[in-house]
């Protein structure tokens, strides 16, 4: 008895070919064999092309009706069917019909050649292949730009933040002597005013770094989906067509630039011109990732969203957030985020809770309580929705910042101290989580009470 191999539901179907014009009716049956074996493998027809040497073009032509010499049959099979058993059956059959390919029965003509209609249709479906690659391309090339300008941010903020934890130092030892010295407290007011700001400016730095790192992250793994379908599209052209190319050039705007403004702390302006620029090209980021992702979206055919919703950090907003950012209406957003998280549509409360976070930083700044508690939020749904590791990173940056402007005992620290030592565990750590809970849990009895539900959990 043969062995019988049923294919893989993901290949029925498969990529278009392009029409099979053979002279008989045997050299389609093998042409249309060959196809199968290519389904069947998963492989392009450029990975087939390295594969057995030789050029895509002569496979397209192997592959199209005309009787291919007997190697690149042996190579074809060889490449596609790596399982020996299945491999020799597939090659016996193949050399059956390559023989009656190559002496056809004169009583058995080949089929009709492709009508001008299905001709037309197939080059419609190129022509779409082929915009649907040239605009991958073009995401593509944006997507590098976009990695490689948080890259560079990435290191000059780390640069600034060094320098601006020495001005702090600087400042702060300069405000003691002039403390202790009681001689002149106009410049004892300045220099406080001046060590006020740096304390601002680092904060803000570190949380456009926290920013750059995320946006860097975003648009290095959208740019690895990206290629695997500009892969993809490529082989669909590759199989309707012998050649294909695309071009693509994108030029990105430069951020605006701020002028500088004349005050007695020249040194704090110059950190706020440069942080003003970062917030630029950050933004630019933002934009940049959402509108490559919301193209993505829109792809016909496909269902991309559990593939890209949790690099969309700046949607367009949605109900309840189109509206200005009023008292009332961030309540009413805080509220449609929790009614999204709490009713299990994980994906649309990261969305909500990531335009909450814009909002109330550009209105209150990054280290306001409800900026950090909207944080603490957005990090918990996010790894509610799948993302324990973007979780446990956002959370290990928010618990500083958490204690420091609410103290490590408010009960919203200690909240999300939890939250950060359940996403250490769903991420890979238990051991992590096991320590942190270990170290937490008095702090929780003490504060919140032995019987409260985050005790408990």
């Amino acid at each position: 008895m043969g062995l019988e191999v049923v294919m893989p539901e993901r290949l029925r179907g498969g990529r278009p070919w392009g029409p099979i014009r053979a002279d008989s009716a045997e050299a389609r049956q093998l042409a249309e064999f060959l196809r199968e074996q290519v389904d069947f493998s998963g492989r392009t027809l450029a990975q087939l092309a390295e594969q057995i040497h030789v050029s895509k073009s002569q496979i397209s032509v192997g592959l199209a009706g005309k009787v291919p010499e007997p190697a690149f049959v042996t190579a074809l099979i060889h490449a596609t069917i790596p399982e020996p058993r299945l491999r020799k059956q597939r090659l016996d059959r193949a050399r059956e019909l390559l023989e009656a390919a190559a002496h056809p029965s004169p009583a058995n003509p080949g089929p009709p050649a492709a009508s001008e209609v299905e001709l037309a249709g197939l080059r419609a479906q190129q022509v779409e292949t082929y915009d649907r690659l040239t605009h991958s391309l073009e995401a593509q090339n944006r997507l590098h730009e976009a990695a490689g300008n948080s890259a560079k941010l990435v290191m000059v903020l780390l640069s600034m933040i060094n320098r601006l934890e020495r001005r702090i130092t600087d400042l702060t030892g300069e405000r003691d002597q002039l403390r202790a010295a009681h001689v002149d407290p106009d410049a004892l007011h300045h220099t406080q005013q001046q060590l006020a700001r740096a304390h601002e400016q680092e904060q803000r730095a570190q949380w456009e770094l926290s920013r750059a790192q995320e946006k860097q992250r975003q648009a290095e793994a959208l740019a690895a989906t990206v290629q695997a379908q500009i892969t993809q599209l490529t082989d669909e052209l590759d199989r309707l067509r012998t050649t294909t190319g695309a071009d693509a050039t994108e030029n990105t705007p430069a951020p605006a630039t701020t002028p500088a403004s004349t005050t007695t702390d020249p040194v704090g302006d110059d950190f706020d011109q440069a942080l003003t620029r970062i917030t630029a090209v950050n933004d630019h980021g933002d934009q940049l990732l959402h509108g490559i992702s919301a193209d993505l979206h829109q792809e016909p055919g496909e269902d991309h969203d559990a593939e890209f919703w949790w690099v969309v950090q700046n949607n367009p907003p949605d109900n309840p957030l189109a509206s200005p950012d009023t008292t009332d209406n961030l309540k009413a957003k805080q509220e449609a985020a929790e009614a999204a998280g709490t009713a299990g549509d994980y994906r649309r409360a990261v969305k909500l809770y990531t335009d909450l976070v814009t909002a109330y930083t550009h209105r209150n700044g990054p280290e306001h309580p409800d900026t950090l508690i909207t944080r603490n939020n957005l990090a918990h749904w996010q790894g509610e929705a799948g993302d324990p590791a973007g979780a446990r990173d956002a959370l290990t940056g928010l618990l500083p910042a958490m204690a420091r402007v609410l103290g490590p005992e408010h009960p919203h620290t200690l909240t999300t101290g939890h939250y950060l030592a359940r996403w250490r565990g769903e991420a890979g750590d238990p051991a992590g989580a096991h320590a942190a809970l270990t170290g937490l849990l008095p702090d929780m009895v003490r504060v919140l009470g032995p019987e409260h539900p985050d005790t408990l959990t």
